[in-house]
């Protein structure tokens, strides 16, 4: 039965995938996006250091891939956190993401 689904053209077989270039099954966009989203996790929880820790690093690979995928993502996660006085590290982040023109 999955042998079937190999050959029918459904499933890549083992091996043929679309993994090129030491690529994970995520790809170079996949990984940035699925990290914000444990970011967005982190947030929910209260944990803020870490959350944009990971936010930011999300967003710098997005730079430098030139994804606006990416950044569009890292600017909906910024919006979901509001505070009067944000920490320095939100300050930063805001900063990279206002540099960020693609």
């Amino acid at each position: 039965m999955v042998d079937d689904a190999f050959q029918g053209g459904c499933l890549p077989a083992p091996g043929r995938g679309t993994v090129q270039d030491g690529d994970d099954l995520l790809g170079r966009v996949g990984r940035p996006l699925a990290t914000l989203d444990v970011a967005r996790g982190h947030l929910a929880s209260g944990h803020l250091d870490t959350a944009f820790a990971l936010a930011v690093q999300a967003l710098e690979t997005g730079l430098r891939l030139r994804s606006g995928r990416i950044v569009e993502r890292a600017r909906t996660f910024r919006r979901s956190y509001a505070s009067a006085t944000p920490p320095a590290f939100v300050r930063d982040f805001d900063g990279r993401l206002h540099d960020a023109y693609l």
